[in-house]
């Protein structure tokens, strides 16, 4: 239960350093948007290296929680309050982050979960 609650912490804190680090502006303008990416070359790296990781990690968990609600659905033995709970964390981590930055959020959380439904194994 510690590696799944460390595990969210790090998703929360790759997203949030992901907002904090790219900015868009309001209007967006693309010229801005890319000049400001350009001008600061290694704040766009290490933003691009934490989005990277973070959408891996995220990807990840979302594939165990689609793979563990396959498994409950077929009456396997998986804990279902254990299930609920990832749930809940993944939503309230979502929820914080779309209020902090909600274009990052969709972002990050889209990708994540593609890369999540990619990487399931036939089963």
């Amino acid at each position: 239960m510690f590696f799944k609650v460390a595990t969210c912490f790090v998703i929360f804190l790759c997203g949030y350093i992901l907002i904090k680090w790219i900015s868009i502006p309001h209007p967006f303008v693309l010229a801005d948007f890319f000049i400001s990416l350009v001008v600061n070359p290694l704040k766009f790296f290490a933003s691009t290296l934490v989005f990277f990781i973070g959408s891996l990690i995220t990807g990840r968990v979302i594939r165990e929680l689609i793979i563990g609600t396959k498994k409950t659905w077929q009456k396997r033995k998986v804990m279902v309050d254990t299930l609920l709970f990832e749930y809940l964390l993944l939503i309230i981590i979502f929820s914080f982050l779309f209020h902090l930055g909600w274009e990052q959020t969709i972002v990050f959380f889209s990708l994540s979960l593609f890369y999540g439904m990619i990487s399931m194994e036939r089963s």
